[in-house]
């Protein structure tokens, strides 16, 4: 059931890459680009995913399997999302991770996911429509960088993301833009970005050392039958 459900997310998020109102080559190949841009690339085809399985989810034209998988990957996007990825690998530009904390700290800000009494609570009646939100914010985003130069989209994107997520105090890009060398080579630019732009919330902080032990037992799992 979970390698189904994993497979259906995938198809739908790979497609996307190539889908929609895109910067030239969102992938930015052979050149170099500041790494929350790739934070939001691999969340916004994730969220086109989570939006895909909610239609299918609800369509009576399709299998029961097809819809019961659907409501799965909403479940699987989430969870992976907040909690797997931004507890996992380094803090040393870790894209995935960032786009897990924009994820979680966007539906907490829309009081649909709450911390309080030690508990984590999630509305799900109202987190579809504040998760599939988020993805046609980011996707609003791609559709007036068309529009924009290069690195005035970086900076848009920088901004989009600051609004939901402290910067570190550090950051030049949050607290001295103007100051940015932007007339020079667009890696400078890039090496102006901190290692670690957005660092985890004290929730993360509190949440890793709880959950080391689980993330570290998963190591060398597959979804092939071991010996």
């Amino acid at each position: 059931m979970a390698e189904e459900t994993f497979v259906m997310w995938d198809l739908i998020h790979d497609r996307t890459h190539m889908r929609g109102d895109l910067p030239f080559d969102p992938f930015m190949i052979k050149q170099r680009m500041p790494y929350f841009l790739y934070a939001l690339e691999e969340l916004r085809c994730d969220l086109t995913a989570f939006r895909e399985a909610v239609l299918l989810a609800q369509d009576d034209q399709v299998s029961a399997i097809t819809r019961r998988h659907a409501a799965l990957v909403q479940y699987a996007i989430i969870f992976d999302r907040i909690f797997r990825f931004p507890l996992t690998g380094t803090r040393i530009r870790n894209y995935d991770g960032l786009g897990g904390q924009l994820l979680f700290a966007w539906m907490h800000q829309h009081g649909v996911l709450h911390w309080r009494d030690t508990r984590l609570s999630i509305d799900w009646t109202a987190a579809v429509d504040v998760v599939v939100r988020l993805g046609a914010e980011i996707d609003q985003l791609y559709w007036r960088s068309i529009d924009r130069p290069r690195i005035a989209h970086w900076l848009a994107a920088h901004q989009f993301i600051a609004a939901t997520l402290s910067p570190h105090p550090a950051s030049r890009w949050a607290s001295a833009p103007t100051e940015l060398p932007w007339t020079g080579p667009a890696r400078d630019l890039t090496d102006a970005v901190l290692d670690d732009e957005f660092p985890l919330s004290m929730f993360f902080e509190a949440l890793g050392p709880k959950l080391r032990a689980v993330i570290e037992s998963t190591e060398g799992i597959t979804g092939g039958s071991t010996p």
